[in-house]
């Protein structure tokens, strides 16, 4: 079953636990928070920018009677959270800046209000955004378009409540891009197996590349830069808390006849050892696409 069908029958029953499994995502979300994000310089640089477009609509007198950024997929409302403090910082209150979490899984929404008080989370699919069009200063989402039936029509909708001259931004990943570094070929045959499984299950594995050319044939916005940020991770515990989510992955393909239970076994020594001898390393990039709607989308869309 792909993440996308486990996430909209979670959200259709009101829970935050996907398919069979026992753990909440609120858990996940929490036990995540723990762990050092290798994508915290992609969400630095993006905050900046939003940041950024906020108080430009500010100052411009276009945020009437304040600026609104919205983060699309919020989960536990990490990113919001950091915006806020952020924007607190820079004299940006809340009587300023309104930061919006929308997320699918109303479950997850309840328990974002209580860590931060200070933003407003809404309950909605990025395929039909329940925002007014044209009200948005800046507009993020972050592993989103990754799980996206139809990427087109989700950043249709993102590019829609954008206030002409509104900032978007997507931080993406690309399946096709990550890497096992090792020179042991069972290992390798092992993370490749993994590697293809993951991808069988998740609606758009190259989302990245689709966001930004699907921004690039637009004629409503400007200024599309795709940028990258590599990483690696050797300490896989440090993502997976006890590699209990690889656990479940390895469990899968020994079901399916795809390895053994031996390779399991194996391959699971090898990456709890990882950090003691230096492989498997795994390495991969994220992007960021950033956007700005051009000032005459309105008319050029209704013309």
């Amino acid at each position: 079953q792909s993440f996308t069908a486990m996430l909209h029958a979670a959200a259709a029953s009101g829970t935050d636990k996907l398919g069979d499994e026992v753990q909440s995502m609120a858990k996940l979300f929490a036990a995540y928070a723990s762990c050092e994000d290798p994508q915290q310089r992609l969400r630095n640089r993006c905050a900046a920018q939003l940041l950024e477009a906020a108080a430009r609509s500010i100052e411009g007198g276009v945020a009437e009677p304040k600026a609104l950024l919205v983060d699309v997929g919020s989960g536990m409302g990490r990113d919001v959270g950091a915006w806020r403090a952020q924007a607190d910082a820079a004299g940006l209150g809340a009587d300023r800046l309104d930061i919006v979490g929308v997320e699918l899984l109303g479950a997850l929404n309840e328990k974002a209000a209580v860590e931060h008080p200070s933003c407003r989370f809404i309950t909605g699919d990025v395929a039909a955004l329940p925002l007014d069009d044209c009200t948005v200063d800046g507009v993020h989402c972050s592993r989103l378009l990754i799980h996206s039936l139809d990427a087109a029509k989700a950043i249709d909708e993102m590019v829609r409540v954008l206030r002409p001259g509104g900032f978007g931004v997507f931080e993406e990943g690309d399946y096709g891009t990550n890497a096992c570094l090792t020179g042991d070929v069972r290992t390798a045959t092992v993370c490749r197996a993994v590697s293809d499984a993951t991808m069988g299950k998740l609606a758009n594995p190259h989302a990245a590349r689709v966001a930004y050319t699907l921004l690039l044939a637009r004629d409503d916005v400007e200024n599309v830069v795709l940028e990258s940020d590599s990483f690696c991770i050797l300490d896989m515990e440090s993502m997976d808390p006890g590699l209990n989510h690889m656990q479940k992955n390895l469990e899968g393909l020994v079901a399916a006849g795809t390895i053994t239970q031996e390779d399991a076994d194996y391959y699971r020594e090898r990456v709890r050892n990882a950090p003691r001898v230096g492989e498997p390393i795994t390495a991969a990039v994220m992007f960021k696409i950033s956007f700005t709607k051009k000032q005459a989308a309105t008319a050029a869309n209704s013309a």
